[in-house]
């Protein structure tokens, strides 16, 4: 390897679903002459879809190698043994660029770090986007001014350390899949419910078989049903199952984890979004269209800025006034477009930015 070389790595440890908002920048920094770009994986499905990934973006043979791991390690906690078993792998780099953050370990293993990046895997309000550990970066990418601000103002970065690039996952699955894909065998208009994971503040065990049962009795609508890739991750088979059999409904597809619920075949192909606190409402919200949000009634959330999407469409506290309100969204969606806007602006970045380019750009700059 050339002297003038550096080398960067893009490390995917946090799952399937972080993909599309860490490893597109791989094929933009490679067509930077004076960098080598290394995308580390830890199994072989994660390495085909990054290949694929890649392919479609246009770079040929990129350099994907699957990170091993001490079995032992590994029944203690499976991402901290791909860190330490590869520590010297990891170090011997100019710049490591990841999507989450339990790999800030690596800050107290008593040596340097290469240039250590994190780009957001979301642009969601929740206080979970909002960790600590991002003050253990040297830089953080975020998609847009609004978490740029917070950050700062919890003392987690500073202007010179935060860095407003856009996000990545619309521009690359619009880019790669510009038509808008048709899901159902009819022309009704189409729901999609991503309830999240976290137990505090999903609405799925509050309302998710009550809205199950509406969703069956309501055969003039489609409803895509697909939480997010963790909140089924471990379910059993019994616990899938009565979940699922609502799929035997035509108007009904049930998704409890399929590469479609993060490859936004979903976010594209619906007409009104039902959600809680999920990012996902900002790959729905490309351009405004009709939201509705349900969460229990003691949730505290105006003026909140955990919630500040919540303000995008009307907010319910029960499955039959989801029901009217799904009823009502397009007619009520004049009130809110404006918001929605200005709402999406502020946290995913200007429409007709490209934010792989802006991210790696951000890199090099970074490394120069």
């Amino acid at each position: 390897m050339s002297e003038s070389l550096k080398t960067v790595g893009l490390l995917l440890l946090g799952g399937t679903h972080h993909i599309l908002h860490l490893v597109p920048m791989a094929a933009e920094l490679s067509k930077d002459e004076t960098l080598e770009v290394i995308v580390f994986v830890t199994s072989a499905q994660e390495r085909d879809i990054c290949a694929s990934l890649l392919t479609g973006l246009g770079m040929a043979g990129a350099d994907i190698r699957i990170l091993k791991a001490n079995p032992i390690l590994r029944m203690i906690s499976p991402k901290l043994a791909i860190l330490f078993s590869n520590l010297r792998r990891l170090k011997r780099l100019d710049a490591l660029i990841v999507a989450e953050r339990t790999s800030t370990i690596l800050r107290f293993t008593g040596r340097r770090l290469p240039l250590f990046i994190q780009t957001q895997h979301g642009a969601g309000g929740r206080i979970g986007g909002y960790d600590l550990r991002l003050r253990h970066f040297d830089h953080v990418l975020v998609p847009g001014e609004k978490d740029k601000i917070r950050l700062i103002d919890m003392g987690l970065v500073s202007e010179e350390t935060c860095h407003v690039t856009g996000l990545m996952k619309p521009f690359v699955l619009r880019t790669l899949n510009p038509n808008r894909p048709k899901l159902f065998d009819n022309d009704q208009p189409t729901v999609l419910y991503t309830p999240h994971f976290t137990d505090a503040q999903t609405s799925w065990n509050e309302f998710g078989r009550e809205l199950l049962e509406k969703f069956a009795a309501t055969p003039e609508m489609n409803f895509i049903v697909a939480p997010h890739i963790r909140l089924f991750k471990d379910a059993t088979p019994e616990r899938r199952a009565p979940i699922e059999a609502y799929a035997q409904y035509p108007n009904i597809i049930v998704d409890l984890g399929s590469p479609l619920t993060t490859d936004m075949t979903y976010t594209l192909g619906a007409d009104i979004y039902l959600g809680d606190v999920s990012s996902q409402v900002y790959e729905f919200l490309w351009k405004p269209k009709p939201c509705v949000f349900i969460g229990s009634e003691d949730t505290d959330w105006q003026g909140s800025a955990d919630y500040t999407h919540w303000r995008f469409g009307r907010v319910c506290h029960s499955a039959q006034a989801v029901m009217e309100a799904l009823a009502a969204a397009q007619d009520d969606h004049g009130q809110y477009r404006e918001m929605q806007t200005y709402g999406a602006l502020a946290s995913v970045g200007r429409p007709d930015w490209n934010p792989v380019a802006r991210a790696a750009k951000t890199v090099r700059s970074l490394l120069r």
